[in-house]
């Protein structure tokens, strides 16, 4: 134990630029697993809004507000994954947000399909 604590396992030869690259490697890595859960919430809240639109009453007042609130929420949620994605991987700059706004125009399009029949 007090080997531990006098700095055994760092020799003299390690470089701190390698320390620093573990480092930021470990950082992508946890913003790549948060990005990939709020991606799955985005999912979540896309199929909750889908389940209110083919529930019993989907034309009540009370369903169409948890609809568009749900819609929201995983347009929310995917933009923020997807603008981690692309900073931790230093591409498709401002893609993003096209992005977002097509899985957001795209999820509000499918429940008026939905809600028409």
């Amino acid at each position: 134990m007090a080997g531990e604590e006098s700095g055994a396992g760092q020799g003299a030869d390690e470089d701190p630029r390698k320390l620093r690259h573990v480092q930021a490697a470990r950082l992508r890595a946890r913003a790549i697993r948060g990005a990939i859960g709020r991606a799955a919430l985005g999912i979540v809240f896309l199929i909750g809004a889908l389940a209110h639109a083919l529930g019993p009453t989907p034309h009540a007042g009370t369903t169409r507000t948890w609809m568009a609130a749900l819609v929201v929420l995983s347009t929310i949620q995917m933009g923020m994954a997807l603008r981690t994605f692309s900073r931790v991987r230093h591409r498709g700059g401002r893609l993003w947000l096209a992005a977002t706004l097509a899985w957001g125009g795209l999820s509000a399009a499918m429940l008026r399909l939905l809600l028409s029949r």
